[in-house]
């Protein structure tokens, strides 16, 4: 079935997935222009030509394989020349989605993927026990552990976990008059539990260019489950997000979000998820925060004055945030404020958990080396990057510590630094 969504009867249902994967495989194998995106093409094509180029002759256990690296960049589906609307309706992450779904509808889900998905349970629980869990991540012992019970490799850099949720350490912020709009600052698991100075950077840079910020951060967006392969769970927590933030949209509102991969699935797969008109409304109006702040521009509203210069930074540009097709917003702030900027359009080899697992640690490694060259090379004063994950991998890599783009802005504007 071309372009399944889903909703569709036949989306789940092996026979079809097996004819659509051997469709878009040979397609794929004729085409080659993804070869160097990421591990699963090369194994895709290297399989292929190993039954005399035909796709149909693939084991299942090289199919399985080309699923399991896949960890969800986005970035074939814009390089592909055969994404819809072209007649081919090809669009390779959807399909690999769904080749997990039936996976796991067959298999069910292993533990280390249950535990890895639940970011609202384990965040809340880390902030509650924040000084002997940061504590314990730095353990040797523990990360072994960790890494037999969760499949996380004991090299990958653990977050430090606030003491406070960014909810609760905003419980008493009361939002301005807002003359140039009112934002839902929709704050991501990883900012509402581990990375709060992304989420006060982010309040304050907008309430600075006049925009009423109110906190909405409900429940994770889900997409550590939509990747995993539960779809239960993802459309639980995208009708949770939905149900929290549409009557607010209804209201006037907007939504940013500091986290590109948050920011994607909102805008990109709650519509499909949940097929209804709130969260078609909800995506229409979601920002990343970079994106937000160009809209204040081009309303002409947004303070171009940065009395504080950031010198030269080195600047990531996350997967997630070019899969969304909004321009480098991000880069332009910085330039903006004065910033000498380098760009680094490479991946990190994160995205989500894949990056982090013991199985697949060295291949992301091998994924990651040319952006940690990039970074040594680059002698920055500082380096920025809009996913937190990529953070942790470069911080990982290099020993330099990465913030998002809006940390510097409020810098920029001398209304606070990072720690």
């Amino acid at each position: 079935m071309k372009n399944a969504g889903l909703r569709d009867a036949e989306f789940l249902d092996r026979g079809a997935l097996d004819a659509e994967l051997t469709r878009v495989f040979e397609k794929c194998h004729d085409c080659r222009r993804c070869l160097p995106l990421c591990p699963s093409f090369p194994s895709l094509f290297g399989s292929i030509d190993q039954h005399e180029q035909e796709a149909s002759e693939l084991t299942r256990a090289e199919a399985r394989e080309v699923i399991d690296l896949c960890y969800q960049c986005k970035l074939c589906y814009n390089h592909c020349p055969y994404h819809p609307p072209h007649e081919w309706a090809i669009d390779f992450p959807k399909l690999m989605t769904r080749a997990k779904l039936v996976q796991t509808r067959e298999e069910g889900i292993p533990l280390a993927e249950k535990l890895g998905a639940q970011q609202d349970r384990m965040g809340q629980a880390s902030c509650l026990t924040a000084p002997l869990t940061n504590a314990a991540f730095r353990n040797r012992a523990v990360r072994l552990l960790m890494e037999k019970t969760t499949g996380i490799d004991r090299r990958w850099r653990m977050p430090t976990y606030e003491s406070k949720t960014l909810t609760r350490q905003l419980r008493d912020h009361q939002p301005g008059p807002g003359p140039n709009g009112r934002a839902i600052l929709f704050s991501t698991c990883f900012v509402e539990y581990s990375e709060a100075e992304t989420g006060r950077a982010t309040l304050d840079v907008l309430e600075h260019n006049g925009v009423s910020v109110e906190p909405g951060y409900r429940a994770c967006c889900g997409a550590p489950f939509l990747h995993g392969g539960d779809l239960e769970n993802a459309r639980r927590n995208a009708e949770k997000v939905v149900a929290s933030l549409a009557p607010r949209v209804r209201d006037g509102a907007h939504v940013v979000i500091p986290g590109p991969t948050c920011s994607y699935q909102i805008k990109h797969e709650y519509p499909d998820l949940l097929q209804t008109d709130d969260a078609a409304l909800v995506a229409e109006n979601s920002y990343d925060v970079g994106e937000y702040l160009w809209k204040l521009r081009g309303d002409k509203t947004l303070d171009k004055q940065f009395p504080k210069p950031l010198g030269r930074v080195a600047y990531h540009l996350p997967c997630h945030l070019k899969a969304q097709n909004i321009g480098f917003r991000s880069l332009q702030l910085l330039k903006g404020a004065g910033a000498d900027v380098e760009m680094l359009d490479l991946c990190s080899g994160v995205d989500g958990t894949w990056g982090m697992k013991a199985r697949w640690y060295e291949q992301s490694l091998a994924v990651a080396e040319k952006l940690v060259a990039g970074v040594k090379q680059a002698g920055a004063d500082r380096v920025a990057t809009d996913c937190p994950l990529a953070a942790l991998r470069i911080e990982e890599r290099t020993g330099q510590r990465a913030v998002h783009p809006i940390v510097l802005l409020r810098e920029a504007y001398g209304l606070g630094e990072s720690r």
